[in-house]
């Protein structure tokens, strides 16, 4: 596929740009989805879908990212797949092929959930979709480091990211924590240990039947 070389090098750029907006899109998206207090269930649902998306929009635009830069000679092959093996940055471009490689692990196994849910294999899922933390982080720092000196309208997309996630995760926190101070405010109906005291149905019976004897 022939494409002007202007438009490959706006691409190689952009499209690692979308990807990571794509990912935040995702983080964000998912950390609603998971809120109990605020959103109904048709919301939460919502939120979802929404968030699947996102992460498939993010799959797209990441190998879209790799392949323009792969035809513009940017990176290297092996340095594409294989992490800090970049003789230029290897640690900057190691960052972005790990992050790589755990996003679209993150995918796969959201994919997945279903299945694993039903094999009782639920818990690897959790442990899987936690590293899109770290790696939304490592895809982060890769974006701002690796290339060029990044364009404003990039930086601004990069900034109002991680402020959206910051925020989210915060407001999810508070939540969780006011939620867990209602239940824990919730009398509990005590529990009678021993003998019923006199008065008591039992000592009621007890009483009639002394009388009868």
């Amino acid at each position: 596929m022939l494409v002007n070389g202007a438009l490959q090098a706006f691409l190689g750029v952009a499209a690692g740009v979308l990807a990571l907006v794509s990912f935040s899109s995702a983080v964000l998206w998912g950390l609603a989805a998971t809120d109990r207090l605020v959103l109904y269930p048709v919301h939460r649902l919502a939120a979802q879908a929404i968030h699947r998306t996102m992460g498939i929009g993010g799959v797209v635009f990441l190998v879209l990212h790799v392949w323009m830069n792969l035809i513009q000679h940017q990176i290297g092959a092996l340095a594409a797949f294989v992490p800090f093996t970049d003789p230029r940055k290897p640690v900057l471009m190691g960052l972005g092929v790990l992050a790589g490689y755990v996003l679209l692990a993150v995918a796969f196994a959201g994919a997945a959930r279903g299945l694993l849910a039903r094999t009782g294999e639920a818990r690897r899922w959790r442990i899987v979709h936690i590293l899109a933390y770290p790696a939304w982080g490592a895809g982060l720092i890769h974006g701002l480091n690796a290339g060029r000196l990044p364009a404003s309208w990039v930086t601004v997309m990069y900034g109002a990211a991680v402020v959206g996630v910051i925020l989210a995760l915060g407001l999810r926190l508070a939540l969780q924590e006011r939620g867990a101070q209602g239940r824990s405010a919730v009398p509990r109906r005590p529990e009678t240990v021993g003998p019923p005291p006199a008065g008591t149905a039992a000592g009621a019976g007890s009483g009639r039947g002394r009388r009868v004897g």
